[in-house]
């Protein structure tokens, strides 16, 4: 094939990964949650090394889609709420200088959540949680 403008100048001329090659590892707590990209490891006759050079992508550019890998769950939200998740899309989208999904800032926000235990306790309390 001709090299030209649709080239990869990244891609490898020597190998050809496959999709498994390419999937991203993410770090686990104690907890089984994912806590952030692990370093891809190369076996090589001499051992096994860690290379900064194969370092996965993050989520986000390694799915295939915003589904990719997702359970669809079906959730119940007040009007309030889901105004709040709009409102905090656009405030994610003018930090960020770029498109983010509506998936994405309502899983964050339950990472967020699974975090922070005390800040949803505080706002079950609002809610009535607790309540003699």
């Amino acid at each position: 094939m001709k090299q030209g403008s649709a080239d990869d100048p990244f891609a490898d001329d020597t190998t050809e990964e496959t999709e498994s090659d390419t999937e991203p590892e993410l770090e686990t707590d104690s907890q089984g949650t994912e806590t952030g990209l692990a370093s891809t490891e190369t076996g090589l006759s001499t051992g096994t090394t860690t290379s900064s050079q194969n370092r996965s992508l993050p989520y986000i550019h390694s799915r295939n889609g915003v589904k990719d890998g997702r359970t669809q769950r079906p959730i119940f939200l007040r009007d309030h709420i889901e105004a709040g998740i709009d409102d905090l899309l656009a405030q994610m989208e003018e930090e960020f200088g770029e498109d983010v999904y509506k998936t994405d800032i309502t899983e964050a926000a339950m990472a967020v959540a699974q975090e922070n235990p005390g800040l949803v306790r505080e706002k079950l309390d609002e809610w009535g949680y607790g309540w003699d």
